[in-house]
């Protein structure tokens, strides 16, 4: 299942690319494979993005922490246009190559992205600061995509203890996401 196929790359997503709705709106060969565990990396959230009124999503290497992601298999085509949405372009996030464990005990190499500005480090189970949080819409998207996925239910959990900012994404976020597959 996660063998190697020819012009198609292994995509690891932590954040709003959870939802398979959302994924298909920029990359619509994306393929769900399964979910896998990335180790020595941690969940948290750093830029505000205009596009969702909130802070987006990154991955910080931290010792002895974890984030829980779907594997996704896409099309080399698509490649520009994940880097794209991920504002490669914007030296919002860089791509990076990393090894995520799966079910089966063994690991698979991944791309995945991470902002290119890592947040300050948090304490373990201390609230993220109010300037750090994402909007009710992307965490929503981040928390429906994890159940969809079926990410351990105690991932599931700490997700949905994340505080959002109290604001909503703009309209024209909101109908992509009504109007994708």
């Amino acid at each position: 299942m996660f063998k190697p196929i020819e012009n198609t790359f292994l995509y690891f997503a932590y954040g709003s690319n959870l939802l398979k709705k959302r994924i298909h709106i920029n990359n619509p060969s994306a393929q769900f494979l399964g979910s896998g565990r990335l180790d020595d990396h941690q969940l948290d959230f750093m830029k505000y993005s205009e596009n969702w009124r909130g802070t987006s999503a990154t991955i910080i290497p931290t010792k002895d922490s974890h984030v829980w992601g779907a594997i996704w298999r896409i099309n080399n085509a698509d490649m520009e246009a994940l880097d794209r949405q991920e504002g490669v372009d914007t030296n919002w996030y860089f791509p990076k190559q990393v090894d995520v464990l799966i079910s089966d005990g063994s690991k698979v190499n991944c791309r995945t992205y991470q902002q290119t500005i890592n947040p300050p480090q948090r304490e373990k189970g201390k609230e993220l600061p109010e300037e750090r949080r994402p909007c009710i819409t992307y965490l929503d998207c981040i928390v429906k995509g994890a159940i969809e996925c079926e990410l351990p239910e105690y991932y599931v959990e700490e997700l949905k203890k994340i505080p959002n900012n109290g604001k909503v994404a703009p309209p024209a976020m909101i109908e992509k996401l009504a109007q994708s597959l």
